[in-house]
């Protein structure tokens, strides 16, 4: 299959975040804080016939356990169920990194849902702090990679 990694308007993301990631809340509810800053950007994996299977969004933002110079943040993380486990997340997050990169980042972090965290550790990042828990969505862990060059 044919994809294509490219950049997308935050309002592109809406209705992946809504399907894959947060169905039980209204599609309102996807715009995230931060989502229109002008650092942050927005990828889409695209098929051949145009649709977004997947998506992810980096935001200029410190971890909330120690921020250091060059955070950033990954967030919205979402690839169309049929598509999962076919390595379209994990161009995804490496052309962001690449990006982030670019732009100074150091160091990119994610609030990962307990079921993604083998996906994260397999593109080297690694758990920090305590397991905790965000309302209608489940157990997360704050995770972190290094991407200085």
């Amino acid at each position: 299959m044919l994809i294509d990694i490219r950049p997308i308007k935050p309002e592109q993301t809406h209705a992946m975040r809504h399907a894959v990631l947060r169905p039980h809340q209204p599609i309102e509810a996807m715009v995230y804080p931060g989502d229109n800053e002008l650092d942050t950007f927005h990828l889409a994996a695209v098929d051949g016939q145009g649709r977004v299977v997947g998506i992810v969004s980096f935001y200029e933002q410190p971890s909330p356990l120690g921020s250091r110079q060059g955070d950033w943040q990954l967030r919205g993380m979402a690839v169309e169920p049929a598509l999962q486990g076919k390595g379209l997340g994990a161009r995804l997050v490496q052309a962001g990194i690449d990006k982030v990169r670019e732009q100074g980042g150091q160091r990119l972090w994610c609030n990962a849902r307990v079921t993604a965290q083998r996906f994260y550790e397999k593109l080297g990042f690694i758990s920090e702090g305590e397991e905790f828990h965000i309302e209608h969505i489940g157990p997360h862990y704050v995770m972190a990679t290094d991407i200085a060059v």
